[in-house]
């Protein structure tokens, strides 16, 4: 019997069919050391001149034992060591590894493998050999050769989940507990009634393609709400999963199940069902339908699914916890083992982890509760955020009382920064930027954002002393002439009271031109538009929680402040994705649910008088449709209407012409080419988005930039307005 050493992927490939004949026939036989998961795993996670995988073959050419190992440095309390580890090991995939050995030859062989081990050992290497199962029958033969003098053993138990599956799903769901039981089958039966959930297996390549992209993102999004990245943000993991799928798939031993409504997938579960053991590696769920249960109800499905098809156990592997014993899963075992030579160094190396862990457990227990929530705050990084926030605050502070706005304002005059690379170029043309607002008030109401009138006036008085502030209009004829330095105008949205109550006593104080954007519709009626009745009935509503099932399952929490304004947001987000008729039919059924009997907004849009007043004392008007449509979700008949429909009636109300235009929402899917088509047909002369960025003379008129920056202290707002002005490619 000699050892052949395998350091390439070649030889490793070519080992294809001996290596899953001689696995089958030992007891160590798993899908984790088919040759179809190493070669997959290499191939995504392997280094050049690693590999180190021991066969045994015979006399007559016969592989008898495979010890698939890799050689790799590893870093320890500032140590370097060469280390033998399983080929497998390092990425979190792989579990229950272990050397390879035909039965008929399983003494002999694993001499063999030994001594060469004790000899890699005795040479200075460092055996780290994690995921042994505990009843490996190779586990007492490493323990018996790390109780040599010479050498340091090592171990550590890990602990795994396991069900062991009777013959029928009646049979398990006696081995739940009682309450959990009831809601595995009220869970199940519900979602089986539903005509919009289907659950189904991976068959084909084409469902492969798939459903990965659905695991990655759902696993992502779950463990989002925690904090956490989830695995799947790295390249190689998602590179592997797609290798090691397609390859299990061909063998038929992937299984990955999935709940879907009405065609969009909401669970996810993956792992491989390999000699009649299902073991289970990942899952993703959407976790804004949480209260949906549709990870409960796909394990459901699929556990029953597998006791049909005569499956034995249900394997949920590394990690034990209330989340698995809650379905029946009990406690197994693997070990890690730790070998190495009996040195200083190595004894560092191979008890360090042990002895850190135990003083962390120490050190836990004595210290105080508020000792410890400090140091986990520290850890969790908001201190660091907070400290953060503080320290740009008192840098734009310091920068708006130091004298460098005068120096910046000479600066971007003559020149403009390039970015990322950081070059001063001089500057060829002038440029406009436009600001816009919405509600100016001291109302403070967070489901009615505005900016305050204290805080609009400093800005304003900013603008008035640092920059050249003009109308619309004369900003669009200053980039079409290439005339004159660069210049700023101010907009204004939807046309709500406080423009005239509040903004506009500030704009006259500093001599300041501004255009405010009319929806003809709400001011017509009084009425607010619908997504301020929208944010009005969340506040107002006295009930705790409200379902809705607009794009999938989503339940929506309202006992807090906060929960009302996060299901603002979420709902808006979801309603302004829709054709218009949609959206009226969804708050057609969402506000009577709120209880809402009737608007809690009206009275708060301009009147007709307050239009004409400031109109006669210099602000300017445009169109913002008539009920605040997104015009890009319009068949075009009805969003021409809504465009020329808004125009006429300005111009009606104040008998002159309306050259300018805002697109609602103004974000880039919010409007298209054939939607400035029909704002040019209209007679429009130019149109503003709330796309960011400056205005240049080759600045498309119909798709003007515009943005804030909206800050909440006049030193952020200056410094981020001047620093936006400098770097403005």
């Amino acid at each position: 019997m000699r050892i052949v050493e395998i350091r390439t992927a070649e030889e490793l490939e070519a080992l294809a069919g001996q290596w899953n004949r001689l696995l089958r026939q030992s007891s160590a036989d798993t899908v984790f050391l088919t040759w179809e998961w190493m070669t997959a795993w290499w191939s995504s996670y392997g280094v050049d001149g690693e590999l180190r995988i021991l066969t045994a073959i015979d006399e007559e050419g016969e592989l008898r034992g495979i010890a698939p190992l890799r050689r790799r440095q590893v870093r320890r309390y500032g140590r370097a060591a060469q280390t033998l580890s399983f080929a497998g090991d390092g990425s979190n995939d792989s579990e229950y590894l272990d050397l390879i050995l035909a039965p008929s030859h399983e003494s002999e062989v694993r001499e063999l493998f030994l001594r060469r081990l004790e000899q890699e050992c005795a040479q200075g290497h460092i055996l780290l050999l994690n995921e042994i199962p505990a009843e490996s029958t190779n586990l007492p033969h490493l323990r018996r050769a790390g109780g040599s003098p010479n050498l340091l053993w090592a171990e550590t138990e890990v602990p795994c989940g396991a069900v062991k599956l009777p013959a029928s799903w009646e049979e398990y769901l006696r081995l739940l507990r009682p309450r959990f039981r009831t809601k595995v089958r009220s869970v199940l039966r519900t979602l089986e009634a539903r005509k919009e959930v289907r659950f189904g297996v991976c068959q084909t390549a084409e469902d492969l393609r798939r459903l990965l992209p659905a695991l990655f993102d759902l696993h992502a999004r779950r463990w989002a709400t925690e904090g956490k990245p989830g695995v799947f943000g790295w390249e190689q993991k998602r590179r592997f999963y797609y290798d090691l799928s397609e390859k299990m798939l061909s063998r038929g031993w992937l299984r990955f199940t999935f709940l879907e409504w009405n065609g969009r997938i909401l669970a996810c579960q993956y792992g491989f069902l390999y000699g009649g053991v299902y073991l289970h590696l990942q899952e993703g769920y959407e976790p804004d339908c949480e209260h949906f249960n549709s990870g409960i109800g796909l394990r459901a499905w699929s556990i029953r699914e597998l006791i049909r098809e005569g499956a034995a156990e249900y394997d949920f592997l590394g990690g034990i916890n209330r989340h698995k014993t809650d379905w029946g899963a009990t406690e197994k075992r693997s070990t890690n083992v730790r070998l190495a030579g009996a040195t200083a160094l190595n004894r560092l190396f191979c008890f360090g982890p042990d002895w850190v862990a135990r003083a962390r457990e120490t050190v836990g227990r004595m210290l105080p509760a508020p000792v410890m929530a400090l140091r986990r705050t520290l850890r969790s990084g908001r201190i660091a955020s907070v400290s953060a926030e503080r320290a740009r605050q008192a840098a734009a502070s310091l920068y708006l009382h130091s004298g460098l706005p005068a120096v910046t304002r000479r600066l971007r005059a003559r020149y403009q920064l390039s970015m990322p690379q950081m070059r001063l170029r001089k500057r060829l043309e002038p440029c406009g930027r436009i600001l816009y607002y919405h509600r100016v008030n001291e109302e403070n109401d967070p489901f009615f954002p505005a900016i305050s009138t204290k805080l609009f006036e400093q800005e304003m008085r900013y603008l008035a002393r640092h920059y050249k502030v003009v109308s619309l209009e004369e900003l669009l004829r200053r980039l079409e002439t290439g005339e004159g330095e660069d210049v700023v105008a101010i907009t204004f949205d939807d046309g709500y009271a406080d423009n005239c109550t509040d903004a506009f006593p500030v704009l006259k104080r500093y001599g300041l031109p501004a255009t405010i954007f009319l929806t003809t519709g709400s001011i017509d009626s009084g009425e607010p538009m619908w997504f301020e009745v929208l944010a009005g009935a969340l506040k107002e509503t006295s009930r705790e929680s409200i379902d809705l099932e607009i794009d999938i399952p989503r339940r929506y929490w309202l006992r807090s402040e906060q929960e009302r304004l996060d299901a603002n947001g979420a709902i808006y987000s979801l309603l302004r994705q829709m054709p218009d008729a949609g959206r009226a039919e969804w708050m057609g059924r969402i506000l009577p649910e709120l209880g809402l009997k009737q608007s809690m907004r009206g009275g708060r849009m301009l009147s007709w008088d307050q239009v004409r007043r400031m109109k006669a004392d210099g602000i300017d008007f445009g169109g913002h449709t008539v009920n605040h449509p997104f015009l890009s979700r319009l068949p075009a008949e009805l969003a021409y209407r809504e465009v020329s429909e808004c125009k006429r009636r300005i111009e009606e109300e104040l008998q002159q012409p309306v050259a300018h235009f805002a697109y609602p929402s103004g974000r880039e899917e919010d409007f298209g080419m054939w939607n400035k088509e029909i704002v040019r047909r209209a007679g429009y002369q130019a149109a503003v988005t709330t796309i960011w960025g400056m205005n240049y003379r080759d600045t498309d008129p119909m798709e003007l930039r515009r943005g804030g920056p909206w800050e909440n202290t006049p030193a952020m707002f200056a410094s981020k307005l001047d620093w936006y002005q400098f770097v403005n490619d």
